[in-house]
C-alpha cells in the first residue's frame, strides 16, 4: 500500500494544484490512500466546511489541521460533519474528547494523529510527547497496525527527537508547518520520516505570504493585512509505502512538483 501525504495546503493556488494533480499522482503512485494538511486552505488561515468538501471532493481521504484549525470560526458549526478532519490533540481550542481517528484501509487498521510542537508555538493544550502517551494508552486495545502522526512544529530538531523516541511504537511521522520541504525523508528504526513534507502554495511567495506584504511587515515594521501570494503554485507532498504483509511502513520519498520552467 502507497501512502500519499501532501503538506500545508495554502490559499486558492494551493487548493487549486491539489484539484488539479491529485488525481493524476494518485495513478503515478498507486496511492491507496490520500491525506492532506488543510489547516491554511482559507485565505492561508484555517479551514471552512465549503473548503473541506472541496478537498474531499477532490480526492483528500483525510484532513489533517495545525495552531490555525480554530482561525475561521464557523469551524465550531461543523465539527461532527466534517468527520475526516484531524484535528490537533493537544490544541488549547479543541474541547474534542479524542481527535485521534481510528479506520480500516484494505483490512490495514490506522490510527491517524496530529500533534502540536511546543516549541515557539502558541495555543498548547499539553505537551505533544504527554498527548501522544495519553492517546496510546487509549488505542492500546484497539489492534492498530499503523500510527500515523503528523508532528505540527516550528523547529526540525523537535521533531527529529520526536521520532527518535518513538521510532519503535510509531510507524509514520510527518513534520508540517514551517511550509519548507526538508531533504530528509527516511527510516529511523521502523518510522518512516521527514522534518517538513512542505507546502502546497504559491511558489513566488514567503512560504505563501505575499513577497511586498511580508517586506513592509518584516523591515519596515508596517501593520499589514496578512496576503496570501498570487501566481504559480508547488506542490510538495511525501509517499510512504506500507508493506501489506507485515503491516509496517518500509520506506518514504518525497514529491516537489514545481512552475513549469522552474528548476
Amino acid at each position: 500500500m502507497n501512502i500519499l501525504f501532501l503538506g500545508d495546503i495554502v490559499g486558492k493556488s494551493g487548493r487549486d494544484i491539489v484539484s488539479s494533480l491529485l488525481s493524476s499522482l494518485k495513478k503515478e503512485y498507486d496511492i491507496s490512500l490520500t491525506i492532506v494538511n488543510g489547516e491554511n486552505a482559507a485565505h492561508g488561515k484555517g479551514l471552512t466546511k465549503r473548503l473541506y468538501d472541496e478537498l474531499i471532493a477532490a480526492g483528500a481521504d483525510y484532513i489533517t489541521m495545525g495552531n490555525h484549525a480554530f482561525s475561521k470560526k464557523e469551524i465550531y458549526d461543523h465539527i461532527e460533519e466534517m468527520d475526516r478532519m484531524v484535528l490537533p490533540s493537544n490544541h488549547l481550542l479543541n474541547e474534542k474528547e479524542d481527535s485521534h481517528l481510528i479506520f480500516e484501509k484494505y483490512g490495514i487498521r490506522f490510527c491517524l494523529i496530529n500533534l502540536l510542537g511546543d516549541v515557539l508555538m502558541n495555543d498548547i493544550s499539553s505537551d505533544p510527547y504527554e498527548k501522544m502517551e495519553e492517546i496510546l494508552e487509549k488505542t492500546e486495545k484497539e489492534d492498530i497496525d499503523i500510527y500515523f502522526v503528523d508532528y505540527h512544529g516550528e523547529t526540525t530538531a523537535e521533531k527529529r527527537i520526536f521520532c527518535e523516541y518513538y521510532q519503535d511504537v510509531i510507524d509514520v511521522c510527518v513534520g508540517t508547518h514551517t511550509h519548507v520541504q526538508t531533504a530528509d525523508e527516511r527510516m529511523i528504526g521502523n518510522c518512516a520520516f521527514i522534518t517538513d513534507v512542505g507546502m502546497c502554495g504559491p511558489y513566488d511567495s514567503v512560504i505563501g505570504r505575499d513577497i511586498e506584504e511580508s517586506i513592509r511587515h518584516r523591515i519596515h515594521m508596517e501593520k499589514t493585512r496578512y496576503t496570501i501570494a498570487e501566481g504559480r503554485a508547488v506542490l510538495c507532498g511525501a509517499v510512504i509505502s506500507i508493506d501489506d504483509t507485515e503491516r509496517k511502513a518500509v520506506s518514504i520519498r518525497r514529491i516537489q512538483i514545481r512552475p513549469e520552467g522552474e528548476q
